[in-house]
C-alpha cells in the first residue's frame, strides 16, 4: 500500500516499482486533487517526464496537461505543464499552446515557456512564423530566444521566410527592425568578404537571389526605419547592402531626390555610409535643404564619401554675410568642418589651394572653421597661414589659430605666440591658449634636445626665458594665464624659473599659490634627481 503523503519526485523515482501506468495515475490524481500548490507543480514536472515512457498513455496525460495550461490560475503550474507538453512531443499540443500565446500577450514566463514548449514538439513553416511574429515582443528574453532558435534554421530557408515578413508589411516599424537585425546577422555568420562574393554565390546563391529580387522592399523599409544611433540595425543595413552594392546602387541615388523626409534623410545617410561617389551631385543640391536634418545628413555623407569636388560647395555655406550665423547654425558650422577635415584625410594628396584662397575673402567664419581645419590636419605646410591669422582683429579667428599651431607643434610659430603673450593689450584667453600652444610645442620638440641641436636649444632656451620674466615681472596679469605659466615652467623650467615661482608663491590669488609651491616642490625633485643620478 502507497504512503498517504507520498511526494511526486518520489513517484518518479520509484516508477519502475510501482509501474508507469500507476505512476502516471498517481500524479494525475496530485494535480486533481491536492490543494498544495507545490505538490501540485511537482506532479506537473513529473508528469511530463514520466510520460515520455509511456506512449500508449500520451493522450491520457495530454488531456490533464491542457486542462492545467488552459483552465489552470497559478502562474507557476501554467508554465509548468507547458514545458511538460513540450516534453510530451505531441502534435495535438500545438493547438492549445498557440491559444495561450494568443490569450496571455502580456506575461512573460508563460509566452516563454509556450514558446519553449512549441520549438521542441515542432519548428515547421507555421512555427516559424510564430517565432519570427515574437521578435517584436516587449520583452528582450523572448526576442532574444526566438532570434537564437530562429538562426538554427537553414541560412537560406530563413532570409527567403524573413524577406516575405518584410513584404507583407503586417509589424511595426521596431518589429521590422528586428528582422532586418536577423538578415544581416545571418549575412554575417556565412564566412565571405563582401569584396569578392563568390562564397556566396556558391555556397548560397539562393540568399543573393532573393535579396536581390528584394531589392525594392529592402530599400524601403532600410529608409523608413534606418537610425544611426541603433549601432546594431546599421550594421546589419550595412551587412545587408553592400552585399547587394551593384544592384541598388542606382536606386539609392534615386531616392535622395524624393520629397519624403524622413527617407531621404535616411537614404543621404546611406550614401555616406557606402561611399556611393556618383551621388555626390545629388547631395550637394541637398545642402541647402528647407530641412536641416536633410542638410546636415548631405554634409556628413559627403564627408564620409570623401570626394575633394564637394569642398568648395561645403565651404560656401559658411561663406555668407550674416554675422550671426555661427550662433544660429553653429552645429552645422561643426558638420561642414568635420566634413571637409575627412575629405583631405581621405585624400591625403589632395592639395589645399582652395582652403587658402577662402582665407583671402573678409569672412571671419570661413578663417576660423579653416583654422580649425588646419589644426586637425597637423600638417607643416600649414604654419604660416596661421602666422598669419594671428593678426585678425576677430577673437575666434585668432584663438583657432593658434590652438592650430599649437596642434602642428612647429618651432616657427613660437616668436609670434610670445609676442601674444608678453603684448599687454592682448585678451587674457589668447594669452592664455598661447601658453598652452607653446607647451605642446615644447612637448613635441623637447626629445629633440637630447639630439644635441643647437639651435633648438638656443630656441627653445630663449622662449622659456622671455616666459619665466614675464610671470617674474607681471604681477597684475590674469590668474588663468599665470596658472597655464605655472604648469609650463614646472615642466620645462628647470633652476632658472624658480625665482619666478617663489614670486608667485606669495601671489595675492591663492591658487596661483597653491600651483606655483607644488611646481617649485617638483622641479627641486627633478634637480635632486639629476644630481643622484
Amino acid at each position: 500500500m502507497l504512503e498517504q503523503n507520498i511526494q511526486p519526485k518520489e513517484i518518479f523515482q520509484r516508477r519502475e516499482e510501482f509501474g508507469i501506468d500507476n505512476s502516471i495515475k498517481l500524479l494525475t490524481e496530485i494535480i486533481e486533487t491536492e490543494k498544495n500548490e507545490n505538490q501540485r507543480r511537482g506532479a506537473v514536472k513529473y508528469l511530463g517526464l514520466v510520460s515520455k515512457e509511456a506512449p500508449s498513455l500520451k493522450k491520457e496525460c495530454f488531456a490533464t496537461l491542457e486542462n492545467i495550461l488552459i483552465s489552470g490560475d497559478n502562474i507557476e503550474i501554467k508554465c509548468e505543464a507547458a514545458k511538460a507538453l513540450g516534453k510530451l512531443n505531441y502534435d495535438k499540443a500545438l493547438k492549445p499552446l498557440m491559444w495561450v500565446l494568443e490569450e496571455n500577450p502580456d506575461n512573460l514566463e508563460i509566452r516563454l515557456s509556450v514558446l519553449k514548449a512549441i520549438k521542441k514538439i515542432q519548428f515547421k513553416d507555421n512555427e516559424i512564423k510564430i517565432f519570427i511574429k515574437e521578435l517584436g515582443s516587449p520583452f528582450t528574453s523572448i526576442r532574444d530566444y526566438v532570434r537564437n532558435k530562429l538562426l538554427t534554421l537553414n541560412p537560406e530557408n530563413l532570409i527567403n521566410t524573413l524577406l516575405e515578413s518584410l513584404k507583407r508589411g503586417e509589424f511595426s516599424d521596431e518589429h521590422k527592425s528586428e528582422l532586418i537585425k536577423l538578415i544581416g546577422m545571418e549575412l554575417s555568420s556565412i564566412d565571405i568578404s563582401f569584396k569578392d562574393v563568390s562564397y556566396l554565390k556558391v555556397k548560397y546563391p539562393e540568399i543573393l537571389s532573393d535579396l536581390t529580387a528584394n531589392k525594392h522592399i529592402l530599400l524601403n523599409e532600410i529608409t523608413q526605419i534606418l537610425k544611426e544611433e541603433d549601432s546594431e540595425l546599421m550594421d546589419a543595413i550595412l551587412t545587408i547592402v553592400k552585399l547587394i552594392k551593384s544592384d541598388i546602387k542606382d536606386e539609392i541615388i534615386k531616392l535622395i531626390l524624393i520629397d519624403d523626409f524622413i527617407a531621404k534623410k535616411n537614404v543621404i545617410k546611406l550614401t555616406g555610409k557606402l561611399r556611393l561617389t556618383d551621388a555626390v551631385d545629388f547631395l550637394v543640391t541637398n545642402l541647402d535643404n528647407i530641412y536641416n536634418e536633410v542638410s546636415i545628413a548631405s554634409i556628413k555623407a559627403l564627408g564620409e564619401i570623401g570626394d575633394v569636388s564637394a569642398i568648395p560647395d561645403l565651404l560656401g555655406i559658411l561663406d555668407i554675410e550674416d554675422i550671426s550665423f555661427e550662433y544660429s547654425d553653429i552645429d552645422m558650422k561643426f558638420q561642414i568642418i568635420d566634413a571637409v577635415k575627412n575629405i583631405y584625410l581621405i585624400n591625403n594628396s589632395a592639395t589645399y589651394d582652395h582652403l587658402y584662397s577662402q582665407l583671402e575673402k573678409d569672412n571671419d567664419t570661413l578663417k576660423e572653421s579653416i583654422a580649425f581645419i588646419f589644426g586637425e590636419l597637423g600638417k607643416e605646410d600649414f604654419v604660416n597661414p596661421l602666422i598669419n591669422l594671428l593678426h585678425e582683429r576677430n577673437l575666434d579667428v585668432k584663438k583657432n589659430a593658434i590652438i592650430a599651431l599649437g596642434k602642428i607643434g612647429h618651432l616657427n610659430a613660437l616668436n609670434q605666440l610670445i609676442k601674444l603673450i608678453v603684448d599687454k593689450d592682448s585678451y587674457w584667453l589668447i594669452k592664455k591658449i598661447s601658453v598652452d600652444a607653446i607647451y605642446n610645442i615644447f612637448h613635441r620638440n623637447w626629445y629633440k634636445l637630447k639630439e644635441g641641436e643647437k639651435d633648438l636649444k638656443r630656441n627653445l632656451n630663449k622662449s622659456l626665458a622671455i616666459l619665466i620674466e614675464h610671470l617674474t615681472v607681471n604681477e597684475t596679469e590674469d590668474f588663468k594665464v599665470k596658472l597655464s605659466l605655472i604648469k609650463f615652467l614646472e615642466n620645462y623650467g628647470g633652476k632658472n624659473a624658480l625665482d619666478a615661482l617663489l614670486k608667485r608663491v606669495n601671489d595675492f590669488h591663492r591658487v596661483v599659490r597653491i600651483h606655483a609651491s607644488n611646481a617649485i616642490k617638483r622641479i627641486e625633485e627633478k634637480l635632486e634627481l639629476e644630481k643622484s643620478a
